[in-house]
């Protein structure tokens, strides 16, 4: 062994060690080395240091924060004063590195007031990478960085203004912002607090809702969760073993003092037991006071709160400006998107208050105790907040770099489809050329004679009233919906008004900024898409296809002229699934949309998302007086402009009535008849005698069907009405459609000489619930000597249904031949898609076919159903038009009252839906 390693050898073991082979002399043991012990150094810090840590610690668990007392710091055991270092004594220094050239970092005042702002701007959830960026952008200053940050995370609404015009002087404002302040104290107490004076305010709330998100606190309550039901399982065993003993009976040993079994005994022992009792009470009732005062203590110290902060910048026009808001935590592991998306909540919020020029800290804090809301806003919210791994200045439409914009590449299917040409494509050069050329042709049609006379009528509908508020409503807002009786002219003048107003608009800007237009309006049906475009073509005195057109499947008449299209729903859906934004298209209308169609309630779901990207979009839904309402709250409590109807009053007949009046009976042997088995005629006649009888007992229920009446309870029911009435009440099959009832009524309708009184002109409309329906009345009116080709010929019979052709739906719009009346079969297209102006009579089966889903079967039909109340009251709206009408419902009253639904089952309810998704 050389020297140096005996050397290395020597420092690592501290000792020299005897080599054997080099002396057989004995080795002596080493002497004793005596300890050498160095105190423990206590570390003290300066003023500055302390003051920096304190401020710290207040960042990271609230600024409640504070440090205990010195002496609740106790030795559990560590016994670290009586502790030292022990030193070995003979440390041998082989090597060092001179450190005096390494940058601290982090010691200086500068990094130290990064490193804390960093962590309050991170504590409002936002990301760290963009917390660097915004702090370095604003050189530093955290309240900069902080309103840049919130400029960047919380976007107004497109819909709302920011900041609202208001001549209040600054002296005033403040004014205004101390009352509130006063008004929180009042309120809140100790919860509220004024970081700096008209600058932060601070409100502090336990809010369980949110605590909900955090997965330290669901093992809490967890584990809260069990140790209730453990504590009631226990008392619960408790009690029961009370109950037991209380049950026992005496022992009569014990009565004499000679029982020998004490506590062991098996009967009570009285005064043991009574003193059991009473020792378990006291026991149980230390145990809840003490458990009452475990819980207070533990709420008291319990550290999730949150923060809702408040700031007013510089200059702020508050409460005619919105705040910035920010929510903050102490609860580690709250998800940070979390608290953006609640923030983002009480931003909105506080913008729509503020537009008004009220205060909106209570309110914002009010809403941020509301789950309901809370939950709802978190759940629907769509927006993205600013990606960390990207700029906090980033623009996904252009590249930094060069300026050009980014656009997606085509996925496979895309690349490998087959492009249609939808319609004409031009060039906007082409496109303002073409605007120009239709607002001349416009000015030189106001000296036409025919539009002249067409434009008269207009003027005699009642939406025309409504113009004025209808474009101003549309300029203020995006979408609106206007509701309105059938026949108001809201289908035809509405996208008229649009139109006209653009071009009155651009006939007086220069040619080099005219806009352009162009507008969208969807029909559920073919037939109401042809016939409202060609009626508003026809008001406008052109050929359909110019600037008024219409596209169908397999049809269409549009041109490069043209800018107001009427198509059906599913045409515009595949328009958007090739053109998902709709670049050229400015205004949509949405016609007919309380039908509550498969295609117009998944229209609206993609309309409400492209709003978000097109918010110069415009938006009309049109519906019935009925449930509109219902799409204003959907869309967010958009403005409903109503327009009233212009009809004649209409008489309204059931089944019971008619018969009455037109003496119409139904035989047992009819083949419409209910079924009755063998012998049930004879007892029919039997019951028929007595049942008048037997009627003046009290009337069956509400809830049950006449078709499950006997016939004393259709006497008691149609007390009012003849016994013959009744008997055919009673006969009568209320699912089958009757032709030889619906051929009566029609005889007793137009025969003069009844004595009704009702107008011997206009055209009767009867609703039928399929083709099949219309084909077996159109037959059975064919072959009648009255209403047949060979009889009198004075009726023209006319089906409507959606398979026919449009040639043949066409003859529903024709007014039938002088001296002759117009008989319309039709399904429930009549309702509201067509519109029959010459109808004074409508005859009501009270049926319709749906489609239905079976989950057993897994396949859809076609299915006959009632009719429900608001169909019911479209129908009867239909008559009346012209003059005073007559509708007819073929079924009872009480039906109509109590046994069918007040609004029909939306389509997508009833339906699957992988059709439309898979199309």
């Amino acid at each position: 062994m050389d020297g140096d390693s005996r050397q290395l050898i020597s420092d690592c073991f501290l000792r020299t060690v005897v080599d054997p082979r080099s002396t057989n002399a004995p080795l002596d043991p080493p002497p004793t080395k005596a300890p050498v012990k160095v105190e423990l150094q206590v570390l003290r810090l300066k003023e500055d240091s302390q003051t920096l840590v304190m401020d710290t610690l207040r960042a990271i668990h609230g600024d409640a924060f504070q440090l205990g007392d010195i002496s609740l710091y106790e030795d559990k055991g560590g016994r670290m004063k009586k502790a030292y270092w022990q030193d070995r004594g003979n440390l041998v220094i082989q090597g060092g590195c001179d450190y005096s050239d390494v940058r601290k970092t982090g010691s200086s005042s500068e990094d130290k007031f990064r490193m804390y702002a960093l962590l309050k701007l991170e504590s409002y959830g936002f990301a760290k990478a963009h917390c660097e960026e915004a702090l370095d952008h604003c050189g530093g200053d955290i309240d900069g960085a902080v309103g840049l940050l919130f400029e960047k995370y919380f976007p107004p609404p497109v819909d709302l203004e920011g900041v609202r015009e208001c001549d209040v002087g600054e002296e005033e404002l403040e004014q205004m912002r101390n009352d509130e302040r006063e008004a929180l104290e009042s309120i809140y107490d100790k919860l509220f607090v004024e970081k700096e004076r008209n600058r932060v305010w601070q409100l502090k709330f336990k809010i369980d809702h949110l605590l909900a998100h955090s997965p330290s606190e669901v093992r809490k309550m967890e584990q809260k969760r069990k140790q209730q039901e453990e504590e009631d399982r226990r008392k619960f065993l408790a009690a029961k073993e009370k109950q037991k003993k209380a049950k026992k009976e005496p022992c009569w040993n014990f009565a004499k003092g000679k029982c020998r079994y004490g506590n062991r005994c098996y009967y009570s022992h009285g005064q043991v037991g009574e003193e059991d009792s009473g020792s378990m009470e006291r026991k149980e009732k230390v145990e809840e006071d003490s458990g009452s005062m475990e819980r207070k203590e533990k709420v008291e110290e319990d550290p999730n709160w949150f923060y809702l902060e408040i700031r007013f910048p510089k200059k702020s026009k508050y409460p005619f400006e919105a705040p910035l808001i920010f929510l903050k935590t102490t609860c580690a592991d709250i998800p940070a998107q979390l608290l953006l998306r609640v923030a983002r909540a009480l931003v909105q919020e506080s913008i729509k208050i503020t537009q008004d020029g009220m205060p909106c800290v209570y309110s914002t804090a009010e809403l941020l105790q509301n789950d309901e809301e809370i939950a709802r806003f978190v759940e629907l919210d769509r927006y993205q907040f600013p990606d960390p791994r990207r700029s906090l200045f980033y623009t996904p439409e252009v590249d930094a770099m060069n300026n050009v914009k980014i656009e997606d590449l085509p996925s496979h299917n895309q690349m490998g489809a087959t492009k249609r040409n939808t319609g004409p494509k031009v060039n906007p050069e082409q496109l303002r050329r073409e605007d120009l050329n239709i607002i001349k042709k416009f000015l030189d049609k106001q000296n036409n004679a025919t539009y002249k006379e067409m434009l008269r009528g207009r003027k005699q509908l009642p939406a025309w009233s409504k113009m004025s508020e209808i474009i101003h409503a549309l300029e203020m807002h995006s979408i609106l919906v206007i509701s309105g009786e059938t026949g108001c002219g809201k289908s035809t003048q509405v996208p008229q008004f649009i139109l006209d107003n653009w071009l009155l608009q651009s006939s007086q800007l220069d040619n080099g900024t005219v806009p352009h237009v162009e507008i969208i309006c969807t029909q559920p049906r073919r037939i109401s898409a042809i016939g409202v475009a060609e009626r508003v073509a026809e008001e406008r005195a052109e050929r359909i296809g110019n600037t008024v057109g219409y596209q169908i499947r397999l049809e269409n008449k549009i041109s490069a002229a043209t800018r107001l299209t009427f198509c059906t729903t599913g045409i515009l859906l595949r328009r958007l699934q090739s053109e998902p934004t709709l670049a050229n298209v400015t205004h949509i209308i949405v016609d007919e949309v309380h039908e509550r169609s498969e295609e117009s309630d998944f229209l609206l779901l993609i309309l409400k998302q492209l709003l978000e990207r097109r918010p110069d979009l415009k938006v009309i839904l049109m519906s019935a007086t009925l449930n509109s309402n219902l799409f204003s709250s959907y869309f967010g409590d958009i403005p409903v402009l109503e327009i009233p109807g212009r009809t004649f009053p209409v008489e309204q007949l059931f089944l019971e009535d008619i018969l009455e009046r037109s003496g119409f009976v139904m035989e047992p042997d009819s083949q419409f008849c209910r079924k009755l088995r063998k012998g049930e005629e004879e007892q029919l006649l039997q019951e028929l005698e007595y049942a008048d009888v037997k009627a003046a007992q009290a009337a069956p229920a509400k809830s049950i069907k006449d078709e499950n009446l006997k016939m004393a309870d259709i006497f008691a029911r149609y007390s009012d009405y003849s016994p013959k009435t009744c008997k055919t009440l009673y006969l009568m099959d209320p699912l089958r459609i009757n032709p030889e009832l619906i051929e009566h009524v029609l005889s007793f309708i137009v025969d003069g000489s009844a004595g009704h009184g009702w107008p011997q002109e206009g055209t009767i409309l009867i609703f039928l619930p399929g083709l099949a329906e219309i084909q077996t009345i159109h037959e059975a009116l064919t072959d009648s000597r009255q209403f047949g080709p060979r009889g009198e010929g004075k009726y023209v019979l006319v089906p409507l249904h959606s398979t026919l052709t449009n040639e043949e739906q066409a003859l529903v719009f024709k007014k039938a031949p002088k001296g002759k009346r117009k008989i319309v079969l039709s399904t429930n297209i009549a309702e509201t898609s067509v519109t029959i102006d010459d109808c004074v009579f409508v005859l009501d089966c009270g049926q319709m076919k749906e489609k239905r889903f079976d989950s057993n079967r897994n396949m859809e039909s076609l299915e006959v159903v009632w009719v429900s109340r608001a169909n019911a009251l479209q129908r009867k709206g239909r008559a009346g038009r012209v003059m005073a009408g007559v509708c007819i419902h073929l079924y009872t009253r009480p039906r109509f009252t109590n046994h069918i639904l007040g609004q029909p089952v939306p389509e997508i309810h009833r339906i699957p839906l992988e059709p439309l998704l898979l199309r």
